[in-house]
């Protein structure tokens, strides 16, 4: 079992449904067509990107509160980092939607 195959992990020995986004995407999708998978596809998405970027915005808050030192200014700098690998890339807007 694998999350990125089935949905399915392993934890502790006991079996764990934890599917990443694509898996779970592809199971609310399933069986939609046409101008409803489109549109489903794009709500699910706009939520993706908002879930993102709310556990952005979160461990930018976190890394706001080490102290102001040496040391923590350099483990705020790379918990910075990490948020920055966490906000959403946004679609370009079309004219019309």
């Amino acid at each position: 079992m694998a999350r990125d195959k089935d949905g399915w992990e392993y934890v502790d020995g006991a079996a764990r449904w934890a599917p990443t986004v694509e898996v779970q995407m592809a199971n609310i999708l399933g069986g939609l067509y046409g101008d409803e998978y489109e549109e489903r596809k794009r709500e699910l998405e706009a939520l993706v990107r908002a879930a993102r970027r709310d556990a952005a915005e979160e461990v930018e808050a976190w890394a706001r509160t080490f102290p102001d030192t040496p040391l923590g200014r350099s483990i705020a700098a790379v918990v910075s980092e990490g948020a920055s690998k966490l906000y959403p890339t946004y679609p370009k807007e079309v004219d019309g939607e």
